[in-house]
């Protein structure tokens, strides 16, 4: 069984060792770098099982500013972990992690399944200690994302930025979770967020965001997350 661990990555030198840390348990860690002006690729080639390759798409943005496109970034990973012969394909953004428990029994647990597509739940951090239950929990129960797929299911990836969303016939999208082929794992397994380590990074992003007209309303988490508890212990990474 071959696990291909894959980030798209621009600039991203303040998670990027982190990233090749958590996931060590993969056999191949692709990285599809688009452009970065920063020191992203000297950190990330320190670390074994690490395979860089350019990809130098770019679109113009509202003002003006370049940006990989979202959905055929993604793309470029998933062509790349079929063609050195993956099983399975673990899709991450550079500031996302497993829990301790997930890196742990993820090689256990792709084994052991016969779906197609493994779900975990996303915990949005808040910090380094505190996270947005009301973005995770709904209904009183454990909210699900896609992690990790089987790459022989060919599982296409559509863009619609800024965002993506996933394909079985390359055309429509597709809810994983009407497949009827998908596991969901609940906690304490997870993967964590940490798109808003501060106060000053999501003034940031919130503007970025906004200028350059991918989300032009984009609001702050403390609007529409609630108000942030203090991390669990089986959140642990």
């Amino acid at each position: 069984m071959k696990i291909c661990a894959t980030v798209r990555t621009f600039n991203e030198s303040r998670h990027i060792e982190r990233y090749c840390q958590a996931y060590q348990f993969a056999d191949e860690i692709l990285i599809a770098d688009g452009g970065s002006t920063d020191n992203t690729i000297e950190l990330a080639s320190k670390y074994p099982k690490v395979q860089i390759r350019n990809y130098d798409v770019k679109v113009e943005m509202k003002d003006g500013s370049f940006r990989n496109p979202d959905g055929d970034h993604v793309q470029f990973l998933v062509d790349w972990a079929t063609e050195i012969g993956g099983d399975w394909i673990v899709h991450q953004d550079c500031d996302q992690r497993p829990n301790k428990m997930l890196k742990q029994d993820a090689r256990k647990i792709l084994s052991e399944m016969d779906e197609d597509f493994l779900q975990v739940t996303q915990i949005f951090l808040w910090g380094k200690d505190r996270y947005f239950r009301n973005l995770s929990f709904m209904g009183e129960k454990w909210v699900q994302g896609l992690w990790a797929w089987r790459l022989s299911t060919g599982l296409k990836i559509l863009d619609r930025m800024p965002h993506y969303m996933f394909s079985l016939d390359g055309q429509e999208p597709t809810d994983i979770n009407t497949t009827g082929r998908e596991l969901n794992i609940q906690p304490p397994y997870c993967f964590l967020h940490h798109g808003w380590s501060s106060e000053i990074e999501t003034q940031k992003h919130i503007k970025y965001y906004r200028d350059t007209g991918l989300i032009p309303d984009m609001a702050h988490p403390l609007q529409f997350g609630g108000e942030p508890v203090p991390l669990e212990d089986w959140m642990e990474e």
